[in-house]
């Protein structure tokens, strides 16, 4: 049977926004205790489950956070808070459906006689296992467009802008690294189409409308960590 401590930890979880309000220490307890009570007593089959050991499951579970997720996050971020952020307007998406064979191999390959890999390009082909989604500059749309033709046509989407910033290059071993992100444009309301991410290197694909709020968002986010660094 599990304990109070750890369904309430699962309960949590299952509402990150709710597991974000208590990391930042802004809910309250008591309160948060008093709604999670009955469903903890239905996964128990108890009764009477008292409200004192609900909270202080709860504010542990928020210190715990707080120091195995997001402290470990913003420790690594810190050497990043003076790091420029690069935005490439004017971009659109494709998606394209897998030839009969099960590739398309070919055109892919051409896609590179077409968009040149130079610093003021922009490319980004992600192939899963049916389709393939290519992001470049709107300029190269028509080319692009013609080299696919006679595929499936999944998707085009217009009007997108990269965000590109720097990360750790040991993110894939920091936990919830790209949650810290998301989670903040998401509370702001900002469409994330895509996430693209290399080394050390980390590409929000956005709506134009949307980018120079979201560019408010991050600095914000380094703010936060120059003034508590």
């Amino acid at each position: 049977m599990s304990s109070i401590a750890e369904i309430t930890r699962e309960l949590v979880k299952s509402k990150p926004f709710l597991e974000d309000a208590l990391v930042r220490g802004i809910i309250n307890y008591n309160s948060l205790a008093e709604e999670l009570i009955p469903q903890i007593e239905q996964i128990t089959g108890e009764k009477n489950v008292k409200l004192p050991t609900v909270a202080m499951a709860l504010r542990r579970l928020g210190d715990q956070l707080q120091t195995q997720y997001v402290g470990q996050i913003e420790g690594k971020l810190k050497d990043f808070i003076n790091s420029d952020m690069i935005i490439k307007y004017d971009l659109f998406e494709i998606t394209v459906g897998l030839g009969r064979d099960g590739s398309i191999g070919s055109q892919l390959a051409e896609l590179y006689n077409i968009v040149p890999i130079n610093p003021n390009s922009f490319l980004s082909i992600t192939q899963g296992t049916t389709e393939t989604t290519i992001i470049t500059q709107n300029r190269y749309k028509q080319e692009i467009m013609n080299l696919f033709r006679g595929q499936r046509l999944a998707s085009t989407i217009d009007g997108l802008s990269a965000l590109s910033i720097r990360i750790p290059e040991n993110s894939s071993e920091v936990p919830g690294l790209f949650y810290y992100f998301t989670k903040a444009l998401t509370m702001e309301g900002i469409n994330i189409v895509e996430l693209i991410s290399t080394f050390s290197e980390m590409q929000f694909i956005l709506s134009e409308d949307d980018v120079s709020k979201a560019a408010q968002v991050i600095r914000s986010l380094f703010k936060k960590l120059d003034i508590e660094t």
